[in-house]
């Protein structure tokens, strides 16, 4: 399955140009099989504004495959923690309102002078009740190797070869599968071996690129440094036939995720 999250259009959303039904029938137009939303595009969370959201994002006739989320579960102020699961998983709840297969979830941001092993006991313990909560819905978690999202200050408690190491380990086996994202694999300068590494706990792949690690900066996918072809031919020889999702950061609007849709079913295709 070929989906697609329109980081090129969240200046749109946010500014009330496009809707999600625009969005879902402009992703069928292209053929994709999915379309992926972040859950910054649902403003009403009444039960009539999220029916009317659903009806909307039905109109393109393709499923949406994931709700992208950003919990902050290494929060240090423990009011902050509870405010943030709690979030989390209303999230979640939206998600089964919007008939989503994926909710995407974040570990929270790096605090410095913090204890690693206490943010991530944090963390752990979060996904263990959002994935009680998500089981109900039958709703599929994800974590991801992740870097920074607008919506945050910090970068990504996992942004960090030692951090992201542990939270993996962790996380090994359990309900909570990965989400693996190629570029951010490059920006904290992972190899194929870690996509290897990876691969028993991956349910669902970031198709991306990047052009630069200081400061972060995404671009069109082939664009940019990231090891995409190498990553993609990887996960074929590994027999790879989860979900894969465009993460379209090119800047260019429409184009340009029409433009890098294409470019990635060619690169999927092997040429």
């Amino acid at each position: 399955m070929l989906s697609c999250l329109p980081v090129s259009l969240f200046p749109d959303f946010f500014a009330g140009r496009t809707t999600v039904g625009e969005w879902a029938r402009f992703a069928a137009s292209i053929d994709l099989d999915a379309f992926d939303i972040s859950i910054l595009f649902v403003r009403d969370r009444t039960p009539q504004g999220l029916a009317a959201f659903r009806k909307d994002a039905e109109s393109g006739g393709i499923p949406l495959a994931m709700l992208t989320t950003y919990p902050d579960f290494t929060a240090p102020d423990p009011v902050t923690y509870e405010k943030e699961l709690i979030r989390a998983l209303s999230d979640i709840s939206v998600a089964a309102d919007l008939g989503a297969r994926y909710v995407r979830l974040t570990a929270g941001q790096v605090y410095p002078g913090e204890d690693m092993g206490r943010q991530l006991d944090q963390v752990c313990r979060a996904f263990e009740v959002c994935a009680d909560h998500a089981e109900r819905w039958g709703i599929r978690l994800l974590w991801e190797n992740h870097s920074k999202p607008m919506a945050w200050e910090r970068e990504d408690f996992n942004y960090g070869e030692d951090r992201l190491d542990a939270m993996l380990e962790r996380l090994r086996g359990s309900r909570v599968r990965m989400n693996y994202d190629i570029a951010n694999a490059w920006l904290v300068d992972k190899d194929l071996s870690f996509l290897h590494s990876c691969f028993p706990e991956i349910a669902s792949i970031h198709i991306n690129d990047a052009a630069s690690r200081d400061p972060i900066v995404f671009t069109g996918i082939g664009d940019g440094k990231a090891d995409v072809r190498g990553s993609l031919a990887t996960l074929r020889k590994m027999g790879y036939t989860g979900l894969y999702s465009i993460e379209e950061a090119s800047g260019q609007g429409w184009d340009g995720i029409r433009k890098y849709v294409e470019v990635t079913r060619g690169i999927l295709s092997g040429n």
